[in-house]
């Protein structure tokens, strides 16, 4: 690990680190912990439900990133830093505004706010995403992957875990500002970073945009598409289950909250760095075998779970394997995600991907509850099964004939 991390400066580690980080501050606790605060406060179930509606922008971001990689600043401010530098402020400033809004009698503005928050946070990640493309070696991006699942899981653990525990002695006001002060944290290493000048020739107008078609045509795209639809499917619809199920057995819900959405991501930041570590030590095929390994296991141990075995020793145990499965997964699927990434689009290659896979992995957590609602509990693990088998299969085909797009 420390081999990888030494051909870079440490500062620009900090910087990736930070930005990963500070993306999910804001919305992590707008699209999480205001759903808590807003019901507790007796607003309607029409007004808390339109807050999860902020999560799709992340997923549409697609849209406008071609015009990250078409629109650039000078040379002195850099391209992807421009973007950066320009987003991180907004998100600044948005936060200083909530801060002062009223979050029951100001909930229009709130909303509307909450908006330009995420359209930010998506293009802030949009940049991000590029610029790391750009920076890192195809040897550090594995760890580059790792520290960008880490750095979410933490925002997320901080924006939608602390804060909102701290929410009842701190209040409104102050806890939107804390959150703007660790946005900020972002931005001032900003300042002092500078962009190297990649050479690159951009793609030229329509180029760009058409960019988000043509990046399907290309050698491989085929295997590489059904690699993304498939390959999260079986350990995505065994973990969305996993909650319910705890519920329907009476687990109360500190304790689901606890070791789920607490202890869970705390072992994800940890899982994530091992998972970078393993591809920049190991290289890709090795790292993936793992991944499949990993990812049956986990949909076995939830099946453990749902077969009756509720006891705390056996969900924390399924929960660490689940996170010690998926959470390499998404590092290696962003890592060929990369891979995949032109030297003239970066922002809208790595976008498109993580888009499609997103949207696919957003629907399988649905697809897991109307399959136990039919199949029952067991039956629909089972199917997750299959599912982790066959998505093993088609990831063993794709990296044997692996093709990077440059």
């Amino acid at each position: 690990m420390l081999h990888v991390l030494s051909r870079k400066p440490l500062s620009v580690w900090l910087l990736i680190t930070s930005l990963y980080t500070t993306q999910f501050l804001g919305l992590s606790f707008f699209s999480v912990a205001l759903v808590a605060i807003l019901r507790g406060q007796g607003a309607s179930l029409e007004q808390v439900s339109s807050v999860y509606i902020l999560g799709m922008i992340g997923a549409c971001k697609f849209l406008w990133a071609p015009l990250v990689d078409r629109v650039r600043f000078t040379p002195r401010i850099g391209h992807f830093r421009g973007w950066l530098l320009l987003m991180q402020s907004l998100m600044v400033v948005v936060l200083c505004f909530l801060a002062n809004l009223d979050v029951t009698t100001d909930f229009g503005a709130i909303y509307l706010l909450c908006i330009v928050m995420a359209v930010c946070g998506a293009t802030q990640d949009i940049a991000t995403d590029a610029l790391v493309c750009s920076l890192l070696t195809d040897e550090e991006r594995g760890m580059g992957n790792g520290i960008q699942t880490a750095g979410g899981m933490f925002g997320f653990m901080v924006g939608a875990g602390l804060v909102l525990m701290a929410y009842p002695s701190l209040g409104w006001q102050k806890a939107v500002m804390i959150l703007a002060a660790g946005t900020a944290i972002s931005l001032a290493q900003l300042i002092f970073f500078v962009e190297p000048e990649f050479k690159i020739q951009s793609r030229k107008g329509w180029q760009v945009a058409t960019r988000l078609v043509t990046f399907w045509q290309q050698p491989g795209s085929l295997s590489w598409l059904a690699m993304l639809l498939l390959f999260p499917v079986g350990i995505t619809i065994a973990y969305s289950l996993l909650t319910p199920f705890l519920v329907d057995s009476l687990w109360p819900l500190e304790r689901i909250g606890l070791i789920v959405n607490v202890f869970g991501p705390a072992m994800g930041i940890a899982s994530s760095l091992f998972a970078g570590w393993l591809i920049s030590r190991f290289g890709r095929s090795k790292t993936m075998n793992y991944c499949i390994v990993m990812q049956f296991l986990s949909v076995v141990a939830v099946l453990f779970v749902v077969q009756g075995h509720v006891s705390t020793m056996a969900v924390v145990f399924a929960v660490v394997i689940h996170f010690l499965g998926y959470v390499p997964s998404v590092t290696m699927l962003s890592t060929l995600m990369m891979d995949r990434a032109s030297r003239e689009s970066p922002a809208t290659d790595y976008t498109v991907q993580f888009s499609v896979y997103q949207f696919f992995a957003m629907g399988t957590g649905g697809l897991g509850m109307v399959m136990a609602g039919r199949l029952g509990y067991v039956g629909a693990i089972f199917g997750a099964i299959g599912c982790a088998v066959l998505a093993g299969f088609v990831a063993k085909f794709y990296i044997s004939k692996r093709v990077m797009c440059r």
